[in-house]
Parts: structure tokens; C-alpha cells; sequence
């Protein structure tokens, strides 16, 4: 599988949306970011051949090939019904079989429609061999560093926090859980709902790119509160969460 022949295919398929478009922008860089992070963390680990490692960057770049696409408007999901990460699969290997005009070589399908399929979801799928597992908490990894990156650089979110984040929320973060998206119902539970991301990575060196991004900083600092109570609250958070990372990058 060779890389040049990755992105020119990727490259080909993005030409025909309107890079004018804040949104379309962002995801096109997002897609390359995703790509080198995926490839950086599978290179640190020490489990993947040198052709894995272009396979994890391969699914970094489309995992989210399916946000380019007519079902989505300017790259915004608009219809929460609607499974980004099956639309990204169809277009890699049945509607515009994009998978094929890179590479012939069938043996990573499966691991590739698995990580990206899972990259949404809670948990790792069940009843896989170890490798395919690894495939889909390296995309899992890059996407929380990349996520911090991105709300920071491209605000996506309301950044105007004036509220606590609610007590079923606060509760799954001081439990070191992902916060269930069920139960955020306003902007501050939201960000920490993007906080407690940190929660679920699985390689020590994931926590070392947060660490040396400052992105637990990064995000506190973008926030705009006017309340000194709720500012306090959030840059606790941060310090709690840089401790958490330090010790996970200890083991």
C-alpha cells in the first residue's frame, strides 16, 4: 500500500467540494491531521509493521471521508440519526469504493472498516484478534488529542460557559468515565463531556502528545466565563486532569 497513492485519491475525491467553506476547510485539515497522529502514535507503540503503520495513517485520513459528502451540509452533521462512520465505510468500499483505487490488496479491510466504524462509539468491539483492537484505540487516541486541537483552533462548540456542569455529568468525571452524552443538557457539561475523553485512551504515549500540546490548558484557557466561581471550577479540572495524564504517561 503506498502512501502517495493514499492521498491522491483522497486528494481526488476532495476536489470536488468548496474549500471556501469554513467547515469543508477544517474537516480537510482535520482528515490530514488525523492521518499523521494516527501514524505517529502507531510508530510509538511498538506493535505494528511499517506497512500497519500506513494502514493506521490510511484510516486516520478517511475515517471521516463521509462528512464530505451530500448527506452532510458543508461538512456539519445534521441528522443525528445518521452514522457519519457508515457513510465513511460506504464511500471507502461500496458507493465510491475508494479503497480499491488505492490498493488491490484486500487483508485490511476488515480492520479498517472496524476502526473507523468504532471510532464513534463507546468501547471496543467484541470477539476481535488483538491487532484489529489496536487499529481501532490508535484512531480512538488520535481523535481525542485531535478533538482538543480542533475546539480550540476551529470552536465548534459554545465556548460561553455560565453554568456548572450538571451533577449526572460531574458524577461520571469524578468516576474517570467518558461522560455519557445522554446526560449533558448544557454548554459546561459539554466541555467537560470533551474533557473526560481523556478517560478513554489507551497508550501512554496518546497521554505524552496531550501533555506536550498543553491541550487540557489550551481548551480551559479558550473558554470564555464570566463567573470567577465557575472560571475556578474549570481550570480545577485542568489541573486535576494534567495529574491524571503525568500519571498515566508514568504507567
Amino acid at each position: 500500500m503506498k502512501e502517495t497513492k493514499m492521498m491522491r485519491v483522497f486528494e481526488q475525491y476532495i476536489k470536488k467540494f468548496d474549500m471556501n467553506k469554513g467547515n469543508v476547510k477544517a474537516m480537510y485539515f482535520h482528515s490530514i491531521k488525523m492521518m499523521e497522529l494516527c501514524k505517529d502514535i502507531a510508530s510509538n507503540i511498538g506493535i505494528f509493521s511499517e506497512e500497519e503503520i500506513v494502514v493506521c495513517g490510511l484510516i486516520g485520513l478517511f475515517h471521516d471521508i463521509g462528512m464530505f459528502s451530500n448527506k452532510f451540509k458543508n461538512c456539519i452533521v445534521v441528522d443525528d440519526s445518521m452514522d457519519k462512520s457508515k457513510v465513511s465505510i460506504d464511500i471507502l468500499f461500496d458507493k465510491d469504493n475508494l479503497m480499491r483505487k488505492i490498493t488491490e490488496d484486500t487483508r485490511y479491510d476488515d480492520a479498517i472498516k472496524i476502526a473507523i466504524y468504532c471510532q464513534n462509539k463507546n468501547g471496543l468491539p467484541q470477539g476481535f484478534n488483538q491487532k484489529i483492537l489496536h487499529f481501532c484505540m490508535v484512531l480512538k487516541d488520535a481523535h481525542v488529542v485531535e478533538t482538543f486541537r480542533m475546539i480550540t483552533n476551529y470552536p465548534y462548540m459554545d465556548m460561553y460557559i455560565d453554568h456548572f456542569p450538571n451533577d449526572l455529568a460531574y458524577n461520571d468525571f469524578k468516576q474517570f468515565k467518558v461522560v455519557n452524552a445522554k446526560v449533558s443538557d448544557n454548554d459546561a457539561d459539554k466541555i467537560l463531556e470533551v474533557m473526560s475523553l481523556i478517560f478513554g485512551m489507551n497508550y501512554s504515549y496518546s497521554y505524552t502528545l496531550l501533555k506536550e500540546e498543553g491541550s487540557v490548558n489550551k481548551l480551559v484557557g479558550a473558554l470564555k466565563i464570566g463567573n470567577k466561581n465557575i472560571n475556578r471550577f474549570f481550570y480545577q479540572i485542568a489541573s486535576a486532569l494534567n495529574v491524571y495524564i503525568d500519571r498515566k504517561i508514568m504507567g
